[in-house]
């Protein structure tokens, strides 16, 4: 599940990056474009100074020429004139585009025309002989007219361009917040993206870790458990050895001494044949004793029901454990593995009441559904210590043979083993998937 996680913060961490990316291209775009206009303004606020200061320098050159008839200022008016209609026709392109002030530069445009025209006039009657005050006076009257209504368009001209630009500015600097906030954002959450990322991959490696250390505990708890199990089957084999030999064996050898005296000894029949009855009633007993521990018959012939009752009663006619049983009487029966696999886990459990709980009661619990069947085991002794048990659901070490061998067998069966223990006792849960049909349980104490 941390790999996932890891994987969504990096994902939503290269999201957030190509997010931003772009975000911050179509500011930078706008900022450009704030920038190219804020330079068209100042641009055009140059161009009609320039436009100003020439046709002023032709009107200069134009009283100096007519004072003193000389011919430099006569070009240099002309060349100022020529300048400044270059200049007209620059500034009429530029402002071509902005629709709001088409009508003040066309009216520009006349003006400065006209003004042009009359130092024309003005340097053709001088350069002609007409130096007359009185006309050149008229010229100059003339020039100052439009001269003022000229600087009345372009002191509007250049507020408008002035106020374009000073708004040109203040969108870019608005830009330029906007770009630094959304970087400083993407930055941060990047930043806690990774930081959260490092943390998921380190839950991961201390999971990865966790479960490593399981597996080897799992391992060894396998091993000892394997050299356990063939502990047990020695110990089991010497056990059914001596069996054997004590207790079978002595009876059918007396079983046999008797008969060889009958054979050759006159002793009456009936003593020796009553003694040997009953030295073979004893071997057939314990022979079903030792039958009964290795695998009940009853299991293979009846099924788990009747096998539970039946070793329940002998459980505690021997232990002195009163065990209250409650046991559907009349079931289908459970498919054989599903049985021996119950049957096995009651066992160890009630032997290990006997051993190690100090418990005087103990419950046995059997429902059987369409689904499942569910065996519950419960006593009133001490209980498991809490590290212990906490070690057995973890590894599965730390604890006997016994509930390692239960759940085991209940894994096998692809069912569910859990054990709750406290100061008040041990419940151990079994449940394994069964298909049967669904009866109704009798309880049986």
């Amino acid at each position: 599940m941390s790999w996932r996680k890891a994987r969504w913060a990096f994902g939503m961490g290269v999201a957030l990056l190509l997010v931003s990316a772009i975000a911050a291209g179509i500011l930078i775009v706008r900022i450009q474009e704030s920038n190219r206009r804020v330079m068209h303004a100042f641009t055009i606020q140059v161009s009609l100074e320039n436009l100003e200061s020439s046709l002023s320098a032709a009107g200069r050159a134009r009283t100096l020429y007519v004072s003193n008839r000389d011919r430099k200022y006569l070009s240099e008016a002309n060349a100022r004139l020529s300048d400044s209609a270059s200049q007209l026709d620059a500034i009429l392109a530029q402002t071509s585009d902005i629709a709001a002030h088409h009508d003040s530069y066309t009216q520009l445009a006349v003006l400065t025309n006209r003004r042009m025209a009359i130092i024309r006039s003005a340097l053709l009657d001088a350069e002609a002989g007409k130096t007359d005050s009185s006309a050149q006076d008229g010229y100059t009257r003339q020039i100052v007219d439009v001269a003022d209504q000229i600087k009345i368009y372009l002191e509007d001209l250049e507020t408008h361009e002035q106020a374009f630009a000073d708004q040109g500015r203040i969108v870019s600097e608005q830009l330029f917040l906007a770009i630094v906030v959304v970087l400083a954002t993407a930055f941060g959450v990047a930043l806690a993206l990774l930081y959260l990322n490092y943390r998921f991959l380190l839950a991961e490696l201390a999971e990865r870790r966790r479960a490593e250390r399981s597996a080897i505990e799992s391992q060894e708890t396998l091993r000892l458990l394997s050299v356990r199990l063939i502990r047990m089957q020695d110990e089991q084999s010497r056990k059914f050895s001596r069996e054997l030999h004590d207790g079978l064996g002595q009876y059918l050898s007396l079983a046999k001494m008797n008969l060889s005296r009958y054979m050759r000894t006159g002793v009456t029949q009936t003593e020796l044949l009553a003694e040997a009855i009953e030295l073979l009633d004893r071997s057939i007993a314990e022979t079903r004793t030792i039958s009964y521990l290795l695998h009940p018959p009853l299991l293979d012939d009846m099924g788990f029901l009747f096998a539970a009752r039946w070793y329940i009663e002998g459980f505690s006619e021997r232990s002195g454990i009163r065990v209250t049983a409650n046991i559907p009487e009349n079931s289908a029966r459970l498919p054989l593995p599903v049985e021996v696999a119950l049957f096995r886990v009651l066992q160890e459990c009630l032997a290990n009441i006997h051993r190690h709980s100090g418990s005087t009661s103990a419950e046995v619990t059997l429902v059987i559904s369409p689904a499942d069947a569910s065996l519950r085991v419960r006593d009133y002794g001490k209980g498991v210590p809490v590290d212990v048990l906490k070690q057995f659901r973890a590894t599965g070490g730390r604890v006997g043979v016994g509930l390692a061998g239960m759940r085991e067998r209940v894994r096998e069966q692809g069912g569910h083993f859990d054990i709750e223990s406290g100061s008040s006792g041990t419940t151990v849960t079994v449940r394994i998937p069964a298909a049967v049909p669904q009866a109704s349980p009798q309880s049986v104490a």
